[in-house]
């Protein structure tokens, strides 16, 4: 009997409604997935093109995740989660999974090395609920193993009764307050003129240099950005040159650095 087949389910979900405006309406409705499918951590969250992403509620247990790197995560390292790229480039809704939004070199990055392997280990997938044009509201949850077809199949069955209640929830959210300014590589068309003064990115470089950082290769930048590959080439060409680097782990220390 799958989860949607059962008059408990059916209950359970009809409390989570019934609650969706309480306080512990995001650790209800954790709780009620993990007694059907397996995973370590969660974290819910608004994607924002032009600022940082907003935590609206996280895993509190003694999960093993370092706390300073969650926050390194909102001042900089945001830039090059595969997911947060994937739900700024298309406006869509859905179960998404590591495998389909990350890029070819994903791996390969120091953000891997550094924040995913640490906080996430194995592997990752999104609900994601479109609320405008800017933002995404999303639950992930992040697993020390890889989720199982069997558990991608329940997770799939329970898409649209759980986008509903996080679109809904929404209504009850307070508003962010004091929450830092993107950080200075962040893409931002409609500031495509502006340049940062310490390393003087054009707008185009800001979006070449996060998906370089984020695992991308020089084929996959052309794909997503519409150009050809030799503009790319030129495009990191003229990166390198600007900052006075040689190498993807140098782009990377500054990077990190410029961090706010």
């Amino acid at each position: 009997m799958t989860p949607l087949e059962s008059l408990e389910w059916h209950r359970a979900f009809g409390q989570l409604a019934e609650n969706v405006d309480r306080a512990g309406f995001w650790l209800a409705l954790v709780r009620r997935l993990a007694g059907e499918v397996h995973f370590d951590t969660w974290v819910a969250l608004v994607f924002d093109r032009r600022q940082p992403p907003r935590i609206l509620a996280e895993s509190d247990e003694d999960d093993g995740a370092d706390d300073a790197l969650f926050q390194d995560y909102q001042r900089g390292l945001y830039l090059l989660d595969p997911f947060y790229i994937d739900a700024c480039e298309r406006d869509r809704c859905g179960l998404f999974t590591l495998a389909e939004v990350a890029p070819q070199h994903f791996t390969r990055t120091e953000y891997y090395q550094r924040y995913f392997r640490r906080n996430i280990v194995a592997d990752e997938i999104h609900f994601n609920q479109t609320l405008d044009t800017r933002r995404t509201l999303c639950l992930s949850l992040g697993s020390t193993r890889s989720f199982s077809r069997q558990a991608l199949g329940s997770l799939a069955l329970m898409q649209p009764w759980l986008l509903a209640l996080m679109r809904l929830r929404m209504h009850f959210e307070p508003e962010g307050d004091g929450e830092a300014g993107p950080h200075p590589w962040h893409p931002l068309p409609e500031r495509a003129l502006e340049f940062d003064s310490r390393y003087a990115l054009t707008e185009r470089e800001r979006e070449v240099s996060q998906l370089m950082l984020g695992g991308s290769s020089t084929k996959e930048i052309a794909r997503r950005l519409a150009i050809s590959v030799e503009t790319v080439r030129a495009h990191k060409k003229h990166l390198y040159a600007k900052l006075g680097v040689n190498s993807q782990s140098e782009l990377f220390s500054l990077f990190w650095q410029a961090r706010r």
